[in-house]
């Protein structure tokens, strides 16, 4: 098969998540072993009656939740790298996690603003001093992904970003969970998100209008679904980039623009006529040869569909191209298909 610009299996996992993250340690995690069978050994962990927001802080005891709940391997390696990058956003302070009473008191002092926001910390304070024994699965993972969620909306100058939500893994998704969020090693990403990007977030919102506005590639107010809540912070991180980027993170970018004219040639990165989230790119720490190997494919998707509005069809056609003399590719350009990975 011909040699691809990029690897075809890395834009399968730019889309779909397809990279795992291993789970951070923190210092002074409790190592003893914890069984959720027993309430002897659960009090050797936690001294106490165990509740969900003991579970969430401690590693040992969200593994054995998840566990009894069936999710075990990477599945379960992936949640508690999640839950980790969650809680050290919302801390914001590394090489230690708060106590389950200091999580809670911090889920408490968020300040909530959008009725969206609002749902997902009722949720978590509700679910956080649940006892244990009478915890469901529906329960774990509905906590897991209010964390997720408030932690990307809510954390503390944190280098994590929520990556796409439409492509969690598939054994994940079976499961309910509906959010990723990643910490990023891009020392430019680092530099956007830590300390660019607002951490409230009406500021950031505010942070994109003035750079759409400056720009002058899109109008917030008319992106619709395009923009969820939850993307802000990654569309935060691509203007932010638009600034501050490497050269090759810029040409990225001006790939993106490119991929985004209409027929008279002017910029709409949420264009209803071209729907794309090809801007979630940077919220997945890609290599610098992957940027470039980027920048190539989608010149050559503007290039090809010159004087269209939509991008989606050559879009896959090029995959599908790349991907002729394999039929495990073929599946998972399929997949990104069903799935609507960035190009909606």
């Amino acid at each position: 098969m011909k040699r691809w610009d990029i690897k075809f299996q890395k834009v399968i996992g730019v889309f779909c998540l397809g990279a795992l993250m291993q789970a951070q340690p923190f210092a002074n995690d409790i190592t003893n072993k914890y069984n959720s069978d027993t309430n002897k050994e659960q009090k050797q962990v936690f001294g106490g009656l165990v509740k969900l927001g003991d579970i969430l802080v401690n590693e040992v005891g969200l593994s054995n939740s998840l566990t009894k709940f069936g999710i075990r391997g990477n599945s379960a390696t992936e949640i508690n790298s999640y839950v980790n990058n969650s809680i050290r956003a919302l801390y914001g302070i590394d090489g230690t996690r708060p106590s389950a009473n200091q999580l809670k008191k911090i889920i408490k002092n968020i300040n909530a603003k959008t009725n969206k926001d609002k749902r997902y910390k009722a949720y978590l304070l509700d679910l956080l001093s649940k006892p244990d024994n009478s915890i469901s699965e529906a329960d774990l993972v509905k906590a897991i992904n209010s964390l997720i969620y408030l932690a990307n909306r809510h954390g503390r100058n944190s280098s994590a970003v929520l990556a796409c939500t439409a492509c969690v893994s598939e054994t994940l998704s079976s499961r309910g969970f509906e959010f990723t969020l990643e910490i990023l090693s891009n020392s430019r990403s680092k530099q956007v998100l830590s300390k660019m990007l607002p951490s409230e977030p009406r500021s950031l919102t505010n942070f994109i209008n003035v750079r759409l506005n400056k720009f002058k590639i899109g109008d917030l107010s008319r992106a619709g679904d395009l923009v969820l809540p939850e993307d802000e912070k990654a569309l935060g991180l691509f203007l932010g980039l638009k600034e501050i980027g490497t050269s090759d993170q810029k040409d990225l970018i001006k790939s993106i623009e490119a991929v985004s004219k209409n027929k008279s040639g002017k910029v709409n990165i949420f264009n209803k006529k071209n729907p794309h989230k090809l801007w979630r790119l940077f919220s997945e720490d890609i290599s610098d040869s992957e940027v470039v190997g980027w920048t190539k494919l989608l010149k050559e998707v503007a290039t090809v569909s010159k004087g269209k509005v939509s991008k989606k069809e050559t879009f896959f056609e090029i995959l599908e191209k790349r991907a002729k003399d394999s039929p495990e590719l073929q599946d998972r350009v399929q997949i990104l298909k069903n799935k609507n990975c960035f190009f909606q």
